[in-house]
């Protein structure tokens, strides 16, 4: 039987890689790609709301990479604020 994590890739704004044994590297972006895009409902001209955790995320100025735009999925007051 093989582990449930062996192969497990999270997927919102603060994530861990594919690797949760040995190496706790957190991804806060991801590469602006068709494939990532289909997780994405365009929400304007360069924000995104991600389908299954609702979280807001924007595409980087360079275009190259889709970033949150916050830095936890659950926001604060002091988030809203600013």
């Amino acid at each position: 039987m093989s582990d449930v994590f062996e192969r497990f890739t999270w997927h919102s704004s603060i994530g861990i890689d594919d690797s949760i044994k040995d190496s706790k590297k957190f991804v806060s972006r991801i590469a602006n790609t068709k494939e990532a895009m289909v997780g994405f409902v365009v929400a304007g001209e360069n924000l995104l709301i991600h389908k299954s955790t609702k979280a807001l995320w924007k595409i980087s100025e360079d275009g190259k990479y889709i970033e949150p735009v916050f830095d936890e999925d659950i926001l604060t007051e002091d988030d809203l604020e600013g």
